[in-house]
């Protein structure tokens, strides 16, 4: 059998390609147990949009307090500081029955991309969810009332500035 010989150049090539193809097997192995774990399919969201970002003049707060939602709760809800595009957030799979008016959830209708939202309202026909810098719910535009095949979990932890990796590759394939 005859040896090929590689130039540095080609080795280093080969070496990084390697590398790459071992880093991407060691993301999707680590998201995959982190997934069973969380007992979700998407045990990590990036945040891809401002929807749950709160602005300067306060509009998360005025938009439940005009609509007499309890300010005594409000304080207790989760990430009540709001979520910011480029953080990436941890989602825990929750069972539907254990979701509450201001959750924030993940949820994935029809094939599309997975939207991080807050809970305003849970109802028999389902829940109903709204951007924390959005101006409307969800529902109020045309989607449907959440039922469980729609929720992927709740929201846990947000780490800052991780996201813009995801950010970055959607603008790069032209699709952010």
């Amino acid at each position: 059998m005859k040896k090929i010989k590689l130039s540095k150049r080609q080795k280093d090539i080969i070496e990084t390609l390697a590398y790459i193809v071992l880093g991407y097997l060691i993301a999707v192995g680590a998201n995959a147990a982190l997934g069973f774990f969380m007992n979700t399919d998407y045990p990590v969201v990036a945040v891809v949009s401002g929807s749950m970002e709160h602005d300067t003049i306060n509009s998360y707060h005025t938009w439940f307090v005009d609509r007499k939602y309890d300010e005594a709760d409000m304080n207790e809800w989760s990430f009540r500081n709001g979520i910011t595009k480029g953080d990436i957030v941890f989602v825990k799979g929750t069972p539907y029955e254990e979701l509450e008016k201001g959750d924030v959830i993940v949820y994935k209708l029809n094939g599309g991309e997975p939207i991080i939202h807050r809970i305003v309202r849970k109802e028999d026909d389902g829940l109903s969810t709204k951007g924390d810098n959005n101006m409307n719910v969800d529902q109020d535009d045309n989607i449907p009332p959440l039922k469980s095949e729609h929720i992927q979990g709740r929201a846990l932890v947000r780490v800052p500035f991780l996201g813009y990796v995801k950010i970055l590759f959607l603008k790069i394939t032209g699709r952010g």
